[in-house]
């Protein structure tokens, strides 16, 4: 499991990501908002971002949206 940090209205916040091997997948959570996603590892690097932003966008604006979504995305595409 990877532990991460990101910024969220400027607190802030640990990301854990389990990529999940026998499901060829990866299960964020990000506790201190009450939220987690599991998706496909086999999206290009745009697609999980993009994935993750449209699950985001429920409980946040679109620009931190997508500064969270970059956050994850360069934490599992360098594991």
């Amino acid at each position: 499991m990877l532990q991460i940090q990101t910024s969220i209205n400027d607190v802030t916040m640990p990301v854990f990501i389990f990529p999940h091997e026998e499901r060829n997948t990866c299960i964020v959570s990000i506790p201190d908002m009450n939220f987690s996603l599991e998706y496909s590892r086999t999206l290009s690097e745009a697609d999980q971002a993009e994935e993750i932003v449209l699950h985001l966008f429920n409980v946040m604006d679109e620009a931190e949206c997508e500064a969270v979504a970059r956050d994850i995305t360069r934490a599992t595409s360098t594991k």
